[in-house]
């Protein structure tokens, strides 16, 4: 082994009941000595201390989950509007249609279909877009028949 590695390292601590290996010269000021009253005193003073600040972090907390509660609350509230208007047009151009077509004998007509729920999803506005541009082709395609067809009631 190389002698120079040797100096390189702290010797090994003793062992039990050897003598103490010599003290470095960076020691720890002895803190200073409190009773045990004083320490618990100062323990609890600690924690009262963060049980306070937790608590004002909790009511931080919770207000601002009651607030985005009631903003969650408010937009389903706008939603479900928005879905039973939306329901109730695509029943209107449903039934409107039916009533323009009853005449057609040879065309079936059907109750109004469910929903299908294969349909990728997309913003709204298309989908009723479609659903007025769908409804605007049978009427126009009507429209051009003016001949065969019957007159309507006024």
């Amino acid at each position: 082994m190389n002698p120079m590695m040797t100096t390189m390292f702290d010797p090994v601590p003793p062992q039990r009941g050897s003598e103490q290996p010599p003290r470095r010269t960076e020691e720890v000021a002895p803190a200073p000595a409190l009773s045990a009253v004083e320490r618990y005193k100062e323990i609890i003073a600690i924690a009262t201390d963060a049980a306070a600040r937790q608590r004002k972090l909790d009511e931080v907390r919770c207000a601002e989950l009651a607030q985005r509660i009631a903003a969650t609350q408010q937009r389903i509230a706008e939603v479900s509007d928005r879905e039973r208007v939306v329901r109730m047009g695509a029943h209107l151009h449903w039934e409107s249609a039916v009533e323009q077509l009853w005449n057609e004998r040879w065309l079936q007509m059907v109750p109004f279909p469910k929903a299908d729920e294969s349909v990728p999803p997309r913003p709204q506005g298309e989908y009723l877009k479609a659903m007025d541009v769908a409804y605007q082709a049978l009427e126009d395609s009507l429209a051009k028949r003016t001949l065969l067809r019957r007159k309507q009631k006024d």
